[in-house]
């Protein structure tokens, strides 16, 4: 197999006698070599020598214009790095200087006129086995050389993935973190209310006005340990896909008259201005959707609307459009940065994450809200500016059922 691939190989034959030429090319061609390139001007050596690129020269010293030393100086000029170009002087020049300076110059051997034919084949044949090894190791470096740039990159990879497995695993504890203090915060303030209260009621000597007084911290301290359980709980049922939808048909004014209902005396206390804002959508509209759902997503948003806001108006406004119910919750609070807006649909996360945040709640009503739209088939979006309030949108799929107008 190796001997066929040498004859395949290219020789180049530099000499200014003609008889020595017809001589090498003879013989090369009897041994089976026919990629054969001659030449009696040393100057077409190097012309030729980038067109036919070949494995092998023979080449003479004593030439006139240009003799085999200039000759193979102009080669190394043009050789790439690292490359083995055999090269086999046969000059008639037999004495010892000229044969360590042909070596010095690029030669590779050396033999003197005249020469034994049988040798010159031998010489030319491990000159040639010498290239071809010397290719074939040139050919696995490069695919070594592949392979670990390929498997350089595969590491670099991993290492990205490691990194942003670790980024995400460090996010993952720091937002546990954040969930056990809100919670351990959201359930021992209510209850410490609860407990404290409970027993200036139970003590004989707390006066009759303030029992009434008490009264109302634990019930609004109860009301809050209710709701954080619920959140709780919303969530998990969210997370793990076991909240249920159902759906009926309803009258929307049932879900105004209990948005008022709910949130308007709530308004009042803080001295907010409440309204509801109906667009293209009659009260006494029924419509097919899971109204407990909804109200929660209203109840979350709006509980929000009211808790950042200390002074001006909540506005919850409704549409109906193409089968679409379109609400939104606006508010002239804090309002929320652009950063802030990233990350408040976040499970626990409100745009405040610190211990000293300046108000209550476990981080998890516009979470709670983005995953039952989720489940409804809904979006929700907002619009904000730090310091000039907020306004959510979100919308769900509904069936509006005329027939049944009341």
């Amino acid at each position: 197999m190796i001997d066929i691939n040498l004859q395949q190989s290219k020789i180049l034959i530099v000499d200014d006698q003609m008889a020595n030429i017809d001589v090498l090319e003879t013989f090369l061609l009897i041994e089976g070599y026919s990629n054969i390139r001659t030449t009696k001007d040393p100057r077409e050596a190097l012309p030729i020598f980038r067109e036919f690129n070949p494995d092998l020269i023979l080449l003479d010293l004593m030439m006139p214009y240009l003799n085999g030393f200039e000759v193979m100086d102009q080669l190394q000029s043009c050789l790439q790095p690292n490359t083995y170009l055999p090269i086999l002087v046969l000059t008639a020049d037999a004495t010892k200087e000229a044969k360590q300076r042909a070596l010095s110059s690029g030669a590779s051997d050396f033999l003197t006129k005249p020469f034994d034919l049988i040798e010159v084949g031998l010489r030319i044949k491990n000159l040639l086995y010498a290239r071809f090894l010397q290719q074939q190791l040139h050919d696995q470096n490069l695919i070594l050389e592949d392979k670990v740039r390929k498997r350089t990159y595969e590491l670099e990879m991993n290492n990205v993935d490691l990194k942003r497995a670790k980024e995400k695993a460090e996010a993952s504890d720091k937002l546990k973190s954040s969930f056990l203090n809100n919670i351990s915060h959201e359930i021992r303030t209510p209850l410490n209310g609860i407990l404290g209260f409970g027993n200036l009621l139970a003590d004989p000597e707390t006066l009759p006005e303030e029992k009434g007084t008490y009264l109302k911290i634990m019930d609004q301290s109860s009301a809050r340990l209710l709701q954080t359980v619920s959140n709780i709980v919303d969530m998990s049922l969210i997370s793990s896909g076991n909240l249920e939808v159902k759906k009926s048909d309803f009258w929307l004014k049932v879900i105004v008259n209990e948005v008022i209902g709910k949130y308007k005396p709530l308004c009042e206390v803080k001295n907010l201005s409440f309204s509801i804002e109906m667009e293209d959508v009659e009260l006494d509209a029924v419509i097919n959707a899971d109204k407990d759902l909804l109200f929660k997503i209203l109840f979350h948003l709006i509980d929000n609307a009211i808790k950042f806001t200390q002074k001006g108006s909540v506005i919850v406004g409704f549409k109906i459009s193409e089968n679409e119910l379109q609400c939104s919750v606006k508010d002239s609070g804090i309002g929320i940065s652009q950063e802030g807006q990233i990350i408040v649909f976040k499970d626990f996360m409100q745009e405040d994450g610190s211990n000293t945040r300046a108000f209550e709640g476990t981080g998890l009503g516009l979470s709670i809200a983005k995953g039952v739209l989720s489940l409804l088939g809904g979006k929700i979006y907002l619009e904000s500016e730090k310091g000039k309030g907020a306004i959510f949108y979100f919308s769900i799929p509904v069936t509006v059922n005329s027939s049944l107008k009341h």
